[in-house]
């Protein structure tokens, strides 16, 4: 069930780039931005991590007919595959498998384009068969032409670790699998929705005092993994290896982990069961800076790992819906190969009683093999959780 990543690509606000988002992160910088109309119209909420459509670079000989009709999360997945495809340098197979999924897919253009078709009024198929989630996937194996298995997953926030987890299964039937999520909610019917529920902010302080939820991001995170035997097949240079996701639901409430974060705790409980209890050298939190959610996280962590660091890159590049947990797999791997855990940005008033929060960059002082645990959680209890070893 243990893979390998052989590759990634990734765009989001700090870059379009591993190298550029990398260097972005360990800034600290406020990346956020006003989101219109939601700013001129005084709307509560109106910051966001959205990405420049202009970043965006799509692969090679594309159709200029499609790539009109693409929604901004279905481009940002094909630019991210491209850069993972490129990384990975295997030779073309068409036996891949693509399992990527979105969560909001623009659905700004929604109304308008459903409108149309009530009216009776013509609008461009292209467009209406783009709003259906599972063509991201759908258009990276045509474009690839890769005949495997090609289907987006869905499981709200930790979708792009459930993509991980799904193309984990596929693995010994391909020659690999390119796995991630991407999405774009920096618009405003994704914004107001998300804010009438009451998880949005202006502000993304995870751990503090004065959270009030998490800032909506954009960004695609892409994989290509493959199963031990096709490593081994390909000469393939493994970049970091993947342990079994640990599973679980909350099975308390639709948007409120459980009090106790049950589910959060059978998750890594697994996961590091799955991993052989090794050591596990730092832990990338879920951490959406919720008033409900981070301390249940942090006391799980706590109490299930130890004293053990924490940090929270969506205090950088806000909450990328589907693409989190692809996107936060590879700033890990960033994290052990560069041996630093970037700071928690923006928090100022820290409720961290066991010191596990990175107040400034922190070098890992240390020549052991390196683990992290990655935490995805979701809507309607979601909790997942994985090892993943430099």
């Amino acid at each position: 069930m243990n893979c390998y990543i052989v590759g990634y690509g990734m765009i989001d606000v700090l870059g379009n780039n591993p190298t550029e988002c990398w260097s972005n992160m360990l800034s600290g910088n406020n990346f956020s931005t006003d989101i219109e109309p939601l700013k001129t119209e005084n709307y509560k909420v109106y910051r966001g991590y959205k990405v420049d459509t202009d970043s965006i670079v799509m692969p090679d000989n594309f159709s200029p007919k499609v790539i009109k009709s693409l929604t901004k999360a279905q481009s940002m997945a094909l630019h991210a595959t491209d850069q993972a495809l490129k990384m990975a340098n295997l030779p073309h197979s068409s036996n891949v498998a693509v399992i990527v999924g979105t969560v909001s897919n623009d659905v700004e253009d929604g109304p308008e384009l459903f409108t149309k078709i009530i009216n009776n009024k013509r609008t461009n198929p292209r467009r209406l068969v783009n709003r259906i989630p599972d063509m991201c996937p759908s258009h990276i194996s045509s474009h690839y032409k890769f005949h495997g298995h090609s289907v987006a997953v869905y499981s709200s926030c930790s979708t792009g670790m459930t993509a991980i987890d799904y193309g984990m299964y596929l693995a010994d039937e391909y020659d690999y699998v390119i796995v991630g999520g991407s999405d774009a909610g920096c618009n405003s019917l994704a914004m107001k929705y998300f804010t009438q529920i009451g998880a949005l902010a202006n502000e993304s302080i995870p751990f503090d005092e004065n959270r009030k939820g998490f800032v909506m991001g954009e960004g695609a995170g892409i994989l290509i993994i493959q199963s031990e035997e096709q490593v081994e097949k390909y000469k393939s240079k493994p970049i970091a290896k993947l342990y079994k996701p640990g599973k679980a639901n909350d099975a308390t409430d639709m948007t409120s982990p459980a009090p106790d974060g049950i589910g959060e705790r059978i998750s890594m409980k697994k996961a590091r069961e799955n991993c052989g209890n090794n050591l596990i050298h730092f832990v990338c939190g879920h951490a959406t800076a919720t008033p409900i959610g981070d301390p249940i996280e942090y006391n799980a962590v706590s109490d299930i790992l130890g004293v053990t660091p924490l940090w929270a890159p969506k205090s950088m590049i806000g909450h990328t819906l589907a693409a989190a947990g692809a996107l936060e797999t590879i700033y890990s791997i960033l994290c052990m190969q560069n041996k630093i855990i970037p700071k928690i940005a923006n928090t100022k008033n820290w409720v961290d009683p066991f010191k596990m929060l990175p107040r400034e960059n922190v070098r890992i002082k240390t020549n052991e093999t390196l683990r992290t645990l990655n935490n995805s959680f979701g809507f309607g209890g979601k909790c997942t959780a994985q090892v993943i070893e430099l």
